[in-house]
């Protein structure tokens, strides 16, 4: 599993990609790691209709990453369940070792 594939650098922080499975049974962000996708996976109980499966993968996400909420947008595919998201003020190496742990 080569997470860092997924995190990307960005003058503002670090990007990361996401494969999002909506409506599942329990929340787990992440949950893995899709090696062909080079993206992060995430399985949200939420489904996406207005927004909510965002916002839930949002609050996941820093939760996951020990973040405000504010520090991280949906850069990409806000419609999609292929998303690029941006962490605000986290390094590459920050983010990879935080979603490493959280897989473990």
């Amino acid at each position: 599993m080569n997470i860092c594939e997924a995190v990307k650098s960005h003058p503002l922080g670090c990007t990361i990609s996401f494969e999002v499975v909506p409506g599942s049974s329990r929340l787990a962000v992440p949950s893995g790691f899709n090696p062909w996708r080079r993206s992060v996976e995430a399985h949200l109980t939420e489904e996406p209709s207005r927004g909510r499966a965002n916002r839930q993968l949002i609050e996941a996400l820093a939760g996951a990453l020990g973040l405000s909420e504010a520090r991280i947008a949906v850069l990409s595919g806000q419609k999609s369940a292929r998303k690029l998201l941006l962490v605000k003020g986290m390094s590459v190496d920050e983010a990879v070792s935080a979603l490493m742990q959280k897989m473990r």
